[in-house]
Protein backbone atom coordinates (compact mmCIF):
# COMPACT_ATOMS: atom_id res chain seq x y z
CA UNK A 1 0.00 0.00 0.00
CA UNK A 2 1.64 2.91 -0.73
CA UNK A 3 0.87 6.63 0.34
CA UNK A 4 -1.35 9.53 -1.44
CA UNK A 5 1.23 11.75 -3.65
CA UNK A 6 -0.21 14.88 -3.09
CA UNK A 7 1.40 17.41 -5.84
CA UNK A 8 4.13 19.32 -5.42
CA UNK A 9 3.55 23.44 -5.58
CA UNK A 10 5.90 24.88 -8.23
CA UNK A 11 8.52 27.25 -5.81
CA UNK A 12 8.03 30.95 -7.42
CA UNK A 13 11.35 32.11 -7.93
CA UNK A 14 10.82 35.05 -9.68
CA UNK A 15 8.71 38.10 -7.97
CA UNK A 16 6.14 40.37 -9.99
CA UNK A 17 7.76 43.58 -10.62
CA UNK A 18 4.73 45.77 -9.60
CA UNK A 19 4.83 44.31 -6.34
CA UNK A 20 6.02 47.27 -4.36
CA UNK A 21 4.82 51.10 -4.75
CA UNK A 22 6.77 53.17 -6.61
CA UNK A 23 6.76 56.06 -4.53
CA UNK A 24 7.48 54.34 -1.24
CA UNK A 25 10.45 53.92 0.98
CA UNK A 26 10.30 50.17 2.49
CA UNK A 27 12.76 49.35 5.33
CA UNK A 28 14.28 45.10 5.20
CA UNK A 29 11.65 44.15 7.47
CA UNK A 30 9.18 46.05 5.03
CA UNK A 31 10.95 43.95 1.53
CA UNK A 32 11.33 40.63 3.71
CA UNK A 33 6.79 40.87 4.53
CA UNK A 34 6.19 42.39 1.27
CA UNK A 35 7.66 39.67 -0.92
CA UNK A 36 7.57 36.29 1.65
CA UNK A 37 11.34 36.04 1.56
CA UNK A 38 13.98 35.30 4.05
CA UNK A 39 16.93 37.66 5.16
CA UNK A 40 19.42 35.78 3.66
CA UNK A 41 17.64 36.27 -0.03
CA UNK A 42 16.70 39.78 0.47
CA UNK A 43 21.03 40.11 1.28
CA UNK A 44 21.26 37.80 -2.25
CA UNK A 45 19.53 40.34 -3.90
CA UNK A 46 21.74 43.21 -3.00
CA UNK A 47 24.50 41.09 -3.44
CA UNK A 48 22.84 40.94 -7.24
CA UNK A 49 22.49 44.77 -7.84
CA UNK A 50 19.25 45.79 -5.92
CA UNK A 51 20.01 49.41 -5.17
CA UNK A 52 19.16 50.42 -1.31
CA UNK A 53 19.86 53.95 0.94
CA UNK A 54 22.33 53.16 3.34
CA UNK A 55 21.38 54.92 6.70
CA UNK A 56 20.66 53.77 10.37
CA UNK A 57 18.02 51.27 8.98
CA UNK A 58 18.10 49.90 5.54
CA UNK A 59 15.93 51.53 3.03
CA UNK A 60 14.66 50.32 -0.31
CA UNK A 61 12.61 52.39 -3.01
CA UNK A 62 9.64 51.02 -4.34
CA UNK A 63 11.13 52.37 -8.22
CA UNK A 64 14.23 49.95 -7.33
CA UNK A 65 12.26 47.24 -5.99
CA UNK A 66 10.21 46.83 -9.29
CA UNK A 67 13.21 47.67 -11.81
CA UNK A 68 15.25 45.26 -10.03
CA UNK A 69 12.54 42.30 -10.41
CA UNK A 70 11.45 43.28 -14.08
CA UNK A 71 15.58 42.76 -15.00
CA UNK A 72 15.64 39.21 -13.02
CA UNK A 73 12.51 38.08 -15.49
CA UNK A 74 13.73 40.12 -18.36
CA UNK A 75 17.20 37.83 -17.93
CA UNK A 76 15.12 34.70 -16.86
CA UNK A 77 12.60 35.10 -19.63
CA UNK A 78 15.25 32.70 -22.23
CA UNK A 79 15.04 35.48 -24.10
CA UNK A 80 18.22 34.51 -27.43
CA UNK A 81 21.42 35.84 -27.07
CA UNK A 82 22.19 38.65 -29.81
CA UNK A 83 24.21 37.63 -32.91
CA UNK A 84 27.98 37.02 -31.72
CA UNK A 85 27.39 37.64 -28.11
CA UNK A 86 28.27 35.40 -25.30
CA UNK A 87 26.76 34.56 -22.59
CA UNK A 88 28.52 35.48 -19.34
CA UNK A 89 27.91 33.05 -15.95
CA UNK A 90 29.63 35.28 -13.42
CA UNK A 91 27.75 38.97 -14.41
CA UNK A 92 24.83 37.30 -16.19
CA UNK A 93 25.53 39.43 -19.19
CA UNK A 94 26.22 39.23 -22.94
CA UNK A 95 29.67 40.62 -24.14
CA UNK A 96 30.97 40.67 -27.67
CA UNK A 97 33.19 38.19 -29.85
CA UNK A 98 34.26 40.96 -31.94
CA UNK A 99 35.65 43.12 -29.54
CA UNK A 100 39.20 42.40 -27.37
CA UNK A 101 40.51 38.95 -26.81
CA UNK A 102 39.08 35.77 -27.49
CA UNK A 103 39.75 32.03 -27.91
CA UNK A 104 37.89 29.48 -30.23
CA UNK A 105 38.18 25.70 -29.43
CA UNK A 106 36.61 22.87 -30.87
CA UNK A 107 33.23 21.75 -28.86
CA UNK A 108 31.98 18.14 -28.12
CA UNK A 109 30.48 17.86 -31.38
CA UNK A 110 31.98 17.87 -34.92
CA UNK A 111 30.91 21.09 -36.96
CA UNK A 112 30.73 22.74 -33.42
CA UNK A 113 32.90 24.95 -31.85
CA UNK A 114 33.26 27.14 -28.15
CA UNK A 115 34.05 30.68 -28.54
CA UNK A 116 34.96 32.50 -25.35
CA UNK A 117 36.29 35.84 -24.01
CA UNK A 118 37.21 37.02 -20.86
CA UNK A 119 34.46 38.92 -18.37
CA UNK A 120 35.81 42.97 -18.17
CA UNK A 121 33.81 42.72 -14.56
CA UNK A 122 34.11 39.46 -12.93
CA UNK A 123 37.20 37.64 -15.31
CA UNK A 124 35.10 34.67 -16.10
CA UNK A 125 35.09 33.53 -19.62
CA UNK A 126 31.68 34.28 -21.18
CA UNK A 127 31.34 31.43 -23.54
CA UNK A 128 28.76 30.40 -26.62
CA UNK A 129 28.85 27.57 -28.83
CA UNK A 130 28.78 28.34 -32.59
CA UNK A 131 29.17 26.50 -35.66
CA UNK A 132 31.85 26.85 -38.40
CA UNK A 133 30.01 29.34 -40.56
CA UNK A 134 29.98 31.51 -37.41
CA UNK A 135 33.38 31.08 -36.74
CA UNK A 136 34.05 32.05 -40.42
CA UNK A 137 32.09 35.48 -39.85
CA UNK A 138 33.27 36.28 -36.17
CA UNK A 139 37.00 36.39 -37.81
CA UNK A 140 35.92 38.50 -40.87
CA UNK A 141 34.04 40.82 -38.31
CA UNK A 142 37.14 40.74 -36.13
CA UNK A 143 39.40 41.74 -39.42
CA UNK A 144 37.22 44.54 -40.67
CA UNK A 145 37.01 46.02 -36.90
CA UNK A 146 39.91 46.76 -35.39
CA UNK A 147 38.74 48.13 -32.61
CA UNK A 148 39.57 50.52 -29.94
CA UNK A 149 43.30 49.98 -31.90
CA UNK A 150 42.91 52.65 -34.67
CA UNK A 151 45.92 54.44 -36.84
CA UNK A 152 46.91 57.39 -36.02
Amino acid sequence: MSAPVTPRRKRRNLQSERKARCHRLYSSDDVIKLYGISRNTLRNWIAAGLAFIDGEVRLFRGKDLNAFHARRRQRASGAPLPPFMANCFGCKGAHSLIDGEISIDPGRSSGMFRASTPCPDTGVRANRYVCSEEVDMIRKLREANPGRETRD
